[in-house]
């Protein structure tokens, strides 16, 4: 499509159409992301739309790295979802346009390595999969039979003369066998077995005549193993091509900063935002640690990313011993810091195994050069300093934006 001025913002129309869902009726957010946005972004909305998805995925990064699970997880990004990509019926069309951009904008940026892209892939197939589960059946069967899933539910009929062996096949969950309710409500799938042979290998569904009867909440399975295969083709083929992008002056920088942003384990370390180098990083946070009264601090690298602080290794003092996760000054536990270089983030934690259950950290970040405490929420996600500056003037076509992909 011809280039938007560059005062104009993108209007994608109702009759846009990503993943198969294309019109205001199914206000859903699920996309294979096969088919790049065909309509021009301005170069600001670029960035401001791949750093919404990155601090969504940062916070699926977050919430795993802490162990959380079940409910919680998908509640927990869920709502960082609908905080940050939301898709509503009013404003469905444009909705769509921003999830996608930020979709293919950080494609480009996590395409470049290989940690790169395993960081990306994990995080972007459990937004998939949280996504996937909160939809209703009616969204999910138009989303399967769109992307040539086409698994038909069984009717009322053939679930009745299942009931026995589906009930059974439930009953290893942890939950155990449905109630008579739950089992009414449950939608069940016919499909191959060789699709689900990890769900047969459980024994988590019941087979008949070369068929499994998948319930809808295991459906995902396959649909996850779709997306998350589909996309690593995807980074691949992106990275054979990521010299293009390279080439670009005005997308080049910005694609270089997002990559480094993964907030605990993605982003190789390299040059770091803003020109510091590692050792002044980690001697800022040294530096600030001393000046609020810790004994001297002993460092230790810990892979390529990140740097373990540790305080009072011989005669700790009470500065050392005082948890803010407790709430008191341990007898002889100490806290312990860890620095993750491609953020300028430092996390404090403490050796006392109660308070390490807690899964409470406290976060520090280097901001124009100097140590601040954020407090218990991560930082957002953004370039760590000011220093950092990137052209979002204009706009820019965006099928020569993403040209790489």
């Amino acid at each position: 499509s011809p280039a938007m001025q560059a005062t104009n913002k993108p209007t994608p129309t109702a009759s846009s159409s990503f993943g198969g869902i294309s019109g205001p009726a199914h206000a859903s957010n699920l996309s294979f992301y096969d088919d790049l946005p065909s309509s021009d972004v301005a170069l600001d909305d670029f960035e401001e739309f791949a750093v919404a998805r990155l601090k969504v995925l940062r916070r699926i990064d977050v919430l795993q790295a802490h162990g959380t699970v079940g409910e919680k997880f998908a509640a927990d990004v869920a709502r960082a979802d609908k905080e940050n990509l939301p898709v509503r019926r009013a404003t469905f069309a444009a909705d769509r346009f921003r999830d996608a951009v930020s979709h293919f904008a950080l494609r480009m940026a996590y395409c470049r390595t290989e940690e790169l892209r395993r960081w990306f892939l994990k995080n972007e197939s459990r937004l998939f999969a949280v996504r996937f589960a909160a939809a209703s059946p009616a969204e999910a069967d138009t989303f399967m039979e769109a992307n040539g899933l086409r698994y038909a539910p069984i009717g009322a009929a053939e679930r009745e003369r299942l009931r026995a062996p589906l009930t059974a096949a439930s009953g290893g969950s942890p939950a155990g066998p449905p109630s008579a309710q739950q089992f009414e409500r449950t939608r069940y799938y016919r499909v191959p077995f060789a699709e689900v042979t990890g769900l047969v290998a459980r024994r988590d569904v019941y087979v008949e005549g070369g068929c499994a009867y998948v319930p809808h909440d295991k459906i995902s399975v396959r649909i996850e193993e779709r997306f998350r295969a589909s996309l690593s083709k995807s980074l691949t083929a992106a990275f054979k091509r990521s010299a293009t992008i390279e080439r670009d002056a005005r997308v080049a920088p910005l694609v270089k900063i997002l990559g480094r942003v993964a907030f605990k384990y993605g982003g190789q370390a390299g040059p770091t935002a803003g020109g510091a180098d590692h050792e002044t990083m980690v001697r800022t946070f040294t530096d600030y640690l001393s000046s609020i009264g810790h004994s001297e601090p002993k460092t230790k690298p810990a892979g390529v990313s990140k740097v373990f602080l540790t305080v009072g290794t011989r005669k700790p003092n009470e500065k050392d011993k005082t948890c803010p996760i407790a709430g008191r000054v341990h007898k002889s536990n100490t806290q312990k810091y860890t620095v993750f270089l491609d953020t300028h983030v430092m996390m404090q934690g403490c050796w006392d195994g109660e308070c390490q259950a807690t899964k409470r950290n406290v976060f520090y970040q280097i901001r124009d050069g100097k140590c601040h405490k954020v407090g218990w929420t991560p930082p957002p996600v953004g370039p760590p300093s000011s220093d950092v500056k990137v052209e979002t003037v204009g706009s820019h076509n965006q099928a020569a934006i993403f040209a790489g992909l």
